[in-house]
């Protein structure tokens, strides 16, 4: 099974998602099915329980893009795999947007690490026809 951000935000449950997100919602006339949460995630997540959580962490500024590849434990401020780990906490459905330069390996490994083992999508995300960023899908 793999999940779409779109069937997320149809859904009647709580999805969150960044609050730079709140025109799209507008926009396609779905706000009144989507939560806004801002605050820090860490100190927020022990008490969330949602369907789909959207990550899309820091990168650590333009240098991201001056390393051949990028790795799970360079994101901030803590690194991927225990980010992952925290958004398993709340829900298996975790979309997470990444620097184009990501390890892979290490995506599929968060995938695979899970208990259950989670399906994984990915998506390469282009504008104006360069590659600028992944979004991977775990269900």
């Amino acid at each position: 099974m793999s999940i779409k951000v779109k069937s997320g935000i149809q859904k009647k449950g709580r999805v969150i998602l960044p609050i730079t997100t709140s025109l799209n919602a507008m926009v396609y006339g779905v706000a009144g099915r989507v939560d806004f949460v801002v605050g820090d995630f860490i100190q927020l997540a022990p008490s969330l329980k949602e369907d789909v959580l959207f990550l899309a962490p820091p990168w650590g500024g333009p240098m991201y893009n001056k390393v051949e590849t990028y790795t799970m434990n360079m994101l901030q401020p803590i690194d991927g795999y225990k980010l992952f780990q925290i958004a398993q906490s709340i829900t298996p459905n975790i979309i997470m947007f990444l620097p184009k330069n990501v390890d892979l390996a290490q995506v599929e490994e968060l995938a695979w690490l899970s208990s259950p083992p989670l399906t994984l999508e990915i998506k390469e995300n282009f504008v104006g026809g360069k590659l600028k960023a992944i979004t991977a899908y775990f269900s």
